[in-house]
């Protein structure tokens, strides 16, 4: 399978930090999130339309990647006991430990509860009280944010299922133009089925849509793994990628601005969906080119970094919000509110992690970690098959 590819290990952190910038950003747009700033920015939509095209779909590409170099060194079995291991507990510490506290701060902000804590995650949030939570209109316990865990854990069990006998049928690996174009093309047709048959739900089971496009670019992401020359290729033609990137994020920035208000229109609809698919896809072999340009190397921070990045991203939300409830009555100036709850969002659960986390062996298996720290850190995700 080659050697390690550190630079996917790095933009894996990366995306898990950006993601902290972008759920500061969902509390000022209109969208629907879990809470909202009394001060809304509209502004900041198409930047934030922006990033989505990509930002989701870059972590499932990078997924399948880890995904196939993990089953190749590991085999199907031991590769699916590992994501049973890893994964079902960090999914249910973070519904039944982690979550509670966002929910209890959301129907706070609504004004929907008195209760103290304990009372409320005791005698309702437990025991799944459908009429105490009507309001928020989802049942609990809940994923909320951790539905990439769920879906990812699925795709990976059946990833683990068709590998071996699908090797053996194929025989060979797709050419390189093939698995470079396809996926604009998926992104693209897939944003069409969300957009007017089937809506993101994060539900798992009715968001058969959202499945079928994160599905696809898991496999995109484990059918690149082991084409180093595709890889290679991508730093090449770094530059060129990323002048089209930045051409069509404009173009799809713009586009987003000049959709018409009113009732849907089909024809502009049908055409930001496929920009959206190409521009997304464009936009991830960009930033793939220019990480194995520049991030292609080891270092005792990504080790580090590598370990924390699944319970900062457990607890990130959590700490959003919370905090986020706690500062909005400060009406401070909008740009230093965002700055000290992006600051807070990322500082608070990497002291939790560095703390209470990293050096217990029982606390990290509840946020899917190896029980040794040497030992994760000398495994990344990409290891090198004979390791």
């Amino acid at each position: 399978m080659g050697p390690r590819k550190y630079f996917l290990d790095w933009l894996r952190v990366l995306a898990f930090g950006g993601l902290i910038i972008f759920h500061v950003g969902m509390l000022y747009v209109t969208w629907s999130y879990n809470l909202k700033s009394p001060r809304l920015a509209p502004g900041l939509e198409p930047l934030m339309e922006a990033l989505s095209a990509w930002r989701m779909a870059l972590l499932f590409v990078i997924s399948g990647v880890a995904c196939r170099f993990l089953i190749e060194r590991l085999g199907a079995w031991r590769f699916a006991g590992d994501r049973v291991v890893r994964l079902q507990p960090a999914i249910l510490t973070g519904m039944l430990l982690i979550n509670p506290l966002q929910v209890w701060v959301q129907l706070r902000a609504q004004g929907d509860t008195g209760l103290p804590y304990l009372s409320y995650w005791l005698r309702h949030y437990l025991l799944a009280d459908s009429r105490y939570f009507a309001a928020l209109g989802r049942p609990t316990p809940t994923w909320d944010h951790l539905w990439f865990l769920i879906y990812l854990f699925a795709y990976g069990l059946v990833f683990a299922a068709v590998f071996p006998p699908l090797r053996r049928l194929l025989r060979g690996e797709p050419p390189a133009w093939l698995l470079l174009l396809t996926p604009a093309a998926w992104m693209a047709a897939t944003n069409l089925l969300i957009h007017f048959v089937a809506p993101f739900t994060h539900s798992f089971y009715d968001d058969w849509a959202a499945h079928v496009k994160w599905a696809g670019l898991f496999a995109a992401g484990a059918a690149l793994a082991s084409r180093s020359e595709v890889w290679e290729a991508l730093a090449y033609r770094r530059r060129v990628l990323g002048l089209a990137a930045v051409a069509l994020m404009a173009a799809y920035m713009a586009l987003y601005t000049a959709l018409p208000q009113g009732p849907p229109n089909p024809a502009w609809s049908t055409a930001y969906q496929i920009l959206g698919g190409v521009y997304g896809w464009v936009t991830i072999l960009t930033v793939c080119g220019f990480a194995k340009r520049w991030l292609d190397r080891p270092s005792a921070t990504l080790t580090y970094l590598t370990d924390a990045v699944l319970p900062i991203y457990m607890l990130h939300q959590p700490v959003l919000l919370t905090t986020a409830w706690l500062l909005f009555p400060y009406a401070l100036p909008i740009p230093v509110e965002a700055m000290l709850l992006a600051v807070a969002t990322g500082v608070v659960p990497l002291g939790v992690y560095h703390l209470l986390i990293r050096p217990w062996p029982p606390v990290r298996a509840l946020f899917g970690l190896r029980l040794r720290r040497r030992e994760a850190a000398s495994k990344h995700a990409f290891p090198k098959a004979d390791a």
